[in-house]
């Protein structure tokens, strides 16, 4: 059984060896018997219940909340030659029938759903026709309410336990405390299941904390010292660009990936990355998922994550080979007063929530009763400037939406806006000084897309429109203005949202369905976050510890190697010459060097004599060390 299992992985996949706790999982599932596996990440999830539903007769039913790894998972299967289709909350009504035609009689070996879709009749009844042999729930920490993700759409999954009760089921998530594995297997019904679970120790991974009022320096000197593969992590799409440009101005190579690229530019700088064309990848959390890359080096974040479950699944990115990696946090207490303010600050309450669906409804003229499957594309700020609603709590509260499977909602959509611009940031300035109006929308376009005459960027008109305190239409007029005198190359659409309704309207009976659920979950963030705040921080407890502590696990000796157990951070022993000539393209003073790679005075001086006695540098009359190029 499990020897077909090994060929499968080989043939398929092209691994040589199951990772740890693989074999057992997957045994465990050959085997008919309900399953929770607890596997970091990098540990090999998707490939637990791949095997299995590749080896057994039918098809394998996958429950996903995450759109993206839908897409991501069935394209990587469709790569391989294995029939698969996702269904998500996005697909209209007409498409999903033939769609659910096509699993029953098209021999698929994998359906991916989002959790909303098990709600629906047609899709409960079309399941019971499915030889279904295995049902994957992934990111299974979603269906606890203690969970950093809790979504209730996830609590219907026990559906499909009665639909098909000889289905063994499989749960996985990377990060979940007791509480929510308990929660986890009281849900789904499968309280007897086995549980595998991995130690959330990393040994070969070094916890760095640096609280510094200069964090670009900070970042620079890192990568200079760690010249290998990497992700940097911020929070929004305007530092993942302007953090790239920064390591790329300093001779590192860089490149910035957020939600807003198009596909081509996104496929691009991934197989750049993939190559280590690209040493470092600016971006946010919208990256970095399903990604098997073994040689990162070090993961640094440079702004905080709204829990220790998402730092934890982040840094697991880096070391998947087992040797030594760095997790590098560096952070001011501007960070911490930014992420209260994004994640906290804009949580919605019952009460805008409740505004704010009753005026969607309006603003899409659904009838009360009706507008369930019906799909609709809006310009998001056109749709707050409608009802004079703040951009930020208006996006949380259609996300909530969304989480609570009230509608099913798509940003950047196809047809967005996309602009290059053609001449310098400061030359398009002159273009609206005059112009207090233009002025305000250029400016809102620069800061939060950036001037780079070398990206086509896809801009959102109505975020631009709300942070210029404007109308969408005059920005459109702005930017047209704008490529008939050639400083800007723009397509333009207006339509940047697609919202489809997934249930009938209401109004406040809709929310009252899961408004304690929501004051529960608004609660229960700002408490994951003030513990991640509280990670970094903290002052006096081994990092490593201090995260087994919080996902319930015994503490351990004190890693050592941790900012807390070895504070001092080491110094630059055999300093990389490379890196140091190429530092010297500009001209700097033995200080200054000093400075910037922290290293070792004597070590330096070394260095810089021995460059000195082979004419790789030489002193300028100012007393300033030049490459002798």
């Amino acid at each position: 059984m499990i020897e077909e299992a090994k060929n499968i992985l080989r043939k398929v996949y092209g691994y040589e060896d199951f990772l740890p706790l693989q074999e057992k999982i997957i045994h465990n599932v050959l085997l008919q018997k309900n399953t929770l596996a607890l596997l970091p990440t990098g540990g090999g999830k998707s490939l637990c219940y791949q095997i299995p539903g590749l080896q057994m007769d039918g098809i394998c039913i996958v429950v996903s909340p995450l759109v993206a790894l839908i897409k991501d998972q069935v394209a990587r299967l469709k790569k391989q030659n294995v029939k698969a289709m996702g269904i998500t909350g996005a697909v209209r009504y007409n498409d999903l029938d033939d769609m659910l035609d096509n699993a029953v009689y098209g021999n698929y070996k994998f359906l991916y759903l989002s959790p909303e879709r098990l709600q629906q009749s047609l899709v409960q009844e079309r399941l019971t026709k499915m030889k279904i042999n295995l049902i994957a729930v992934d990111e299974a920490h979603c269906i606890s309410e203690w969970g950093h993700d809790f979504r209730p759409a996830y609590r219907d999954i026990a559906l499909l336990k009665k639909l098909v009760p000889d289905a063994p089921i499989i749960a996985l998530t990377a990060t979940a405390t007791q509480k929510v594995q308990s929660d986890i297997l009281q849900n789904l019904g499968i309280k007897e299941a086995n549980v595998f679970k991995n130690s959330f120790k990393r040994d070969n991974i070094a916890y760095r904390i640096l609280d510094t009022p200069d964090k670009r320096k900070a970042i620079i000197q890192f990568y200079k010292s760690k010249p290998e593969s990497s992700i940097a992590y911020v929070r929004s799409r305007k530092n993942s660009i302007e953090f790239a440009h920064l390591l790329e101005h300093n001779n590192i190579k860089a490149a910035f990936y957020h939600g807003g690229l198009n596909h081509k530019l996104r496929d691009h700088a991934m197989k750049q990355w993939m190559s280590n064309q690209t040493t470092v990848m600016v971006a946010t959390n919208a990256f970095g998922m399903g990604i098997d890359k073994p040689d990162v080096r070090s993961i640094v974040h440079l702004q905080l994550p709204d829990s220790i479950e998402s730092y934890f699944q982040e840094t697991g990115r880096a070391g998947r080979d087992g040797n030594s990696s760095v997790a590098q946090f560096i952070y001011n207490i501007n960070d911490l007063n930014h992420a209260h303010n994004q994640f906290i600050k804009g949580l919605p309450t019952v009460t805008l929530l409740k505004t704010v669906y009753r005026k969607l409804n309006s603003y899409l003229q659904i009838p009360k009763g009706e507008g369930s499957e019906t799909s609709h594309f809006i310009s998001f700020s056109d749709f707050c400037r409608a009802y004079g609603f703040n951009g930020i709590t208006s996006y949380n509260a259609l996300m909530a939406l969304d989480r609570f499977g009230v509608i099913s909602m798509l940003q950047d959509i196809k047809g967005r806006t996309s602009l290059r611009f053609r001449e310098s940031g400061k030359t398009i300035l002159n273009f609206t000084k005059n112009d207090l109006v233009a002025s305000s929308i250029l400016q809102a376009l620069m800061r939060t897309y950036g001037s780079s005459q070398n990206q086509d960027l896809s801009i959102n008109l109505g975020l631009i429109a709300l942070r210029s305190n404007t109308t969408e239409k005059k920005v459109i007029e702005i930017i047209e203005k704008m490529v008939k005198l050639k400083l800007v190359e723009a397509q333009l659409s207006t339509a940047d949202t697609q919202i489809t309704f997934l249930v009938p309207r209401e109004d406040d009976r809709t929310i009252n369905k899961f408004s304690k659920a929501l004051e529960s979950q608004n609660k229960l963030k700002e408490s994951k976050l003030n513990a991640m705040m509280q990670l970094v921080q903290n002052k006096d407890e081994c990092i490593q510890n201090f995260i087994l502590d919080y996902f319930d696990e015994p503490k351990q000796a004190p890693c050592g190697k941790c900012s807390i157990c070895n504070p001092k951070q080491p110094k630059v022993i055999n300093l990389d010459e490379i890196l140091l000539l190429q530092q010297l393209r500009n001209p700097l003073g033995f200080e200054e060097i000093h400075s910037f790679f922290d290293a070792d005075k004597t070590q330096l001086t070394k260095v810089l004599r021995n460059l000195l006695e082979r004419h790789k540098i030489y002193i300028t009359n100012d007393n300033k060390y030049h490459i002798n190029e």
